[in-house]
Formats: structure tokens, sequence, C-alpha cells
């Protein structure tokens, strides 16, 4: 993992936290809703970020309890970021193993990093932002650090009009 990866990870996870209103921050905004989507933007002293998140629709998971989940595409401006998409589980992540996605019948696969999960490769982003443009759900499959199982399906229904609010904000 590269040093901007683990930066906009760090980023992206703040993001989450404001997404969800528990740790909304003064310099926080929703831009927008749609459907299941929502859009926001932060200025930060990194410089301002945007995203586009949602929570799941359905949530499996055979561990004990869990905090806010995402699945969210965060765009850090004047970056080689522009689409870093990422899962939030509510959980600690079995770090050895591979958090899946399905969108379709794609399938894409993440790393993970405690609670969060990420592609490796910009161009894995472009792809899944392709998918996720087009597609009605994705199914999210990850493994806790206890032995849990978590199966989450986000819809996308929003999707491509938040994202596309979250990109037109951040210019």
């Amino acid at each position: 993992m590269n040093r901007m990866t683990l930066c906009a990870a760090g980023l992206a996870m703040m993001g989450a936290a404001g997404a969800s209103g528990v740790a909304a921050a003064q310099d926080q905004e929703r831009i927008g809703a749609f459907k299941f989507w929502s859009a926001f933007t932060s200025q930060r002293p990194e410089g301002k970020v945007c995203w586009a998140a949602t929570k799941p629709s359905d949530k499996e998971y055979s561990g004990g309890d869990r905090g806010d989940i995402f699945l969210m595409v965060t765009i850090y401006p004047g970056t080689d970021v522009d689409s870093e998409v990422s899962v939030l589980s509510g959980y600690q992540y079995d770090e050895s193993r591979t958090v899946q996605a399905k969108i379709g019948s794609q399938t894409f696969s993440f790393f993970a990093v405690k609670d969060g999960a990420w592609l490796e490769t910009r161009n894995e982003e472009k792809q899944i932002v392709t998918a996720m443009r087009r597609g009605a759900k994705a199914t999210v499959t990850g493994y806790s650090d206890s032995g849990g199982r978590s199966t989450d399906t986000f819809s996308l229904l929003g999707f491509t009009a938040a994202y596309n609010a979250a990109k037109k904000a951040c210019g």
C-alpha cells in the first residue's frame, strides 16, 4: 500500500464519520440526497474533499455488534485520486483476507486495513465506478478478525447523481 493510499484511506474514514452524522464537523456539508446515496464536501487542512456515500439496504453479520457501515467514493482534487472506492465495515477486518464486492457479473477484490477496505489500483477504481453507474446493487462480503462473516447489500440507485454532484463540487 503506498503513502497516498494511506493518506486517502484516513481521509475517507473521517468522511464516513461525517456521513453518518455521528461525528459531523462544522466544515462538512451534505450537498445533496439522491435516492439511496448522498453527496458531501469538506474543507480539510490537506484541501477540499468530496464524496458520495450510502449505507447498506440489507446487512448480515455472523459476529457481534457492528458500528456504521458505508460504501463510498471519495474525490481528492489536485491529486491522482479522483474516485477512491472504499468500504467501512463497522468491525475490524481480518486483514489476511480480501473483501469481495460483486456488482452484476463483476467481482472486485479489496484489501483490508482495520475497519476499512480499498482497491489496489486506480484502474480498478475506474472499473468499479463504471460498474456502479450501470448496476442496481453491490454486494460486499468481508470477514472479521474474530471470525465473523458479513454480507452487505448496497443499492446503487442514486449513485450516479451523488457521484456527479461530488465530482462537480470538487471541480
